[in-house]
């Protein structure tokens, strides 16, 4: 079962989980979105962004230059359109095992 976001809106949404923008004190300037968007290779950076914004998976912040952050409402879903696309969800304090904790 998989999600009908496109990669490019898929790689917006990786952008604002890893940088940990969750709620309007810690979002992300579109001018930096745009910079990473751009030299992965996509095109259609304000179309992306409008449908994430519609579907309601991110939520804007009004500024000279627009901020991007998820709701907490749209936690869930984001969660589960990034791990059925294969990118890895893993949040919080979690750390990988060493052998001498084994």
């Amino acid at each position: 079962m998989s999600c009908d976001l496109s990669e490019d809106e898929i790689y917006i949404l990786n952008i604002l989980y890893f940088k940990l923008c969750f709620s309007s004190g810690h979002e992300m300037n579109s001018k930096l979105i745009k910079k990473r968007y751009d030299r992965k290779g996509f095109v259609n950076f304000d179309g992306a962004i409008r449908t994430l914004l519609k579907r309601g998976y991110i939520v804007t912040v009004p500024k000279k230059d627009p901020k991007y952050y998820i709701p907490r409402q749209s936690h869930k879903e984001v969660i589960f359109a990034l791990s059925s696309h294969g990118y890895d969800t893993t949040l919080g304090k979690v750390r990988p095992l060493k052998e001498s904790d084994l």
